[in-house]
C-alpha cells in the first residue's frame, strides 16, 4: 500500500526510514516542503507492518528509496500512474522496476572532516544566483531553479558557495540537499580559465563538518577519490521514453 505524506508526524516516521542516499534526498526535501504539498509530494510504501520504500515526486523527477522487502509491481505501477520525467533510484532498482536505465554512475561518500577554510562568498542577490546558473549550464529555465533553490537555503536545507576572480564567479559548489548532519554535494563547477587551480577542492572541504555524499558521472570518479570520497553504492536514472 502507498500513503501519501499529509501530516508532519507522518514525515517525521518516514524520515526514519530514509537512511541511504536516495532517502538522505527524500528527507531534506521533507523539510524543504511542507507534508501534503503540492510543489513537491511524499509517499510511502508499506508492506505488511514496515516501510518498504519512500517515494517522492517534484516536476515530474522523481526519487525512489526502497528496501529488498519492497512491492516493486506496485511501485512501478504507481508511478507510470502519477508519471514522470526521471526517476532516480538504486541501479538494481531498474531491473526490480522492470525499466530501464539511461545512466548510471557511484555514490560516494565522504566521513565528515575538519572543515578547511577558503576564501569563498555565499550568493545572496538574484545577479549572483544566475552567474552561478550559468556557470552550472542549467538546461532548464532559470526562474523555477532559483525559487527552489533560494528556498531551500533559506531553509537550511541546502548550502550554495562561490569564489570570485578578476571580477566575476569562476568557481561554485553546493549541498544541494541537507539532512541533519548528512548532505548530498552537487552543482560543482569550475571556469575553464580557472581550472586546476583547486577552487573546487577548497569549495568542497569548506563543507567538512558533514558526512557528504555524491552521484557523479564516471568521468569524475579519480577527481572525488582523490580528495577522500569512497563508493558505497551505485546509482541510475530512468528517462520517460528512453
Amino acid at each position: 500500500m502507498l500513503k501519501f505524506i499529509e501530516t508532519q508526524e507522518e514525515a517525521d516516521i518516514l524520515k526514519e526510514f530514509c537512511t541511504d542516499s536516495f532517502g538522505l534526498t527524500i528527507a531534506s526535501l521533507l523539510d524543504s516542503y511542507p507534508a501534503g504539498s503540492d510543489i513537491c509530494k511524499f509517499w510511502m510504501q508499506i508492506t505488511g507492518d514496515e516501510i518498504t520504500a519512500a517515494l517522492c515526486s517534484m516536476n515530474g523527477d522523481i526519487v525512489l528509496s526502497s528496501n529488498l522487502r519492497a512491492d516493486y509491481d506496485e511501485l512501478a505501477e504507481f508511478i507510470k500512474t502519477i508519471g514522470y520525467t526521471n526517476i532516480l533510484c538504486r541501479a538494481m532498482d531498474v531491473v526490480s522496476l522492470n525499466m530501464f536505465a539511461c545512466g548510471c554512475g557511484q555514490v560516494w561518500r565522504r566521513n565528515a572532516l575538519p572543515s578547511i577554510k577558503c576564501n569563498y562568498s555565499i550568493p545572496g542577490t538574484v545577479a549572483e544566483f544566475r552567474a552561478i546558473f550559468e556557470l552550472l549550464g542549467i538546461k532548464s529555465e532559470f526562474e523555477p531553479w532559483f525559487a527552489d533553490i533560494s528556498r531551500r537555503i533559506n531553509v537550511g536545507t541546502a548550502d550554495m558557495r562561490y569564489i570570485e576572480k578578476d571580477g566575476k564567479i569562476v568557481a561554485t559548489a553546493s549541498l544541494v540537499h541537507i539532512s541533519g548532519d548528512r548532505a548530498i554535494l552537487g552543482a560543482v563547477a569550475t571556469d575553464k580559465e580557472y581550472r586546476k587551480q583547486g577552487l573546487a577542492t577548497d569549495l568542497i572541504n569548506s563543507f567538512g563538518d558533514k558526512t557528504i555524499y555524491l552521484r557523479c558521472l564516471p568521468s569524475l570518479n579519480p577527481f572525488y577519490q582523490k580528495i577522500g570520497f569512497k563508493s558505497v553504492d551505485v546509482w541510475a536514472e530512468i528517462k520517460q521514453g528512453k
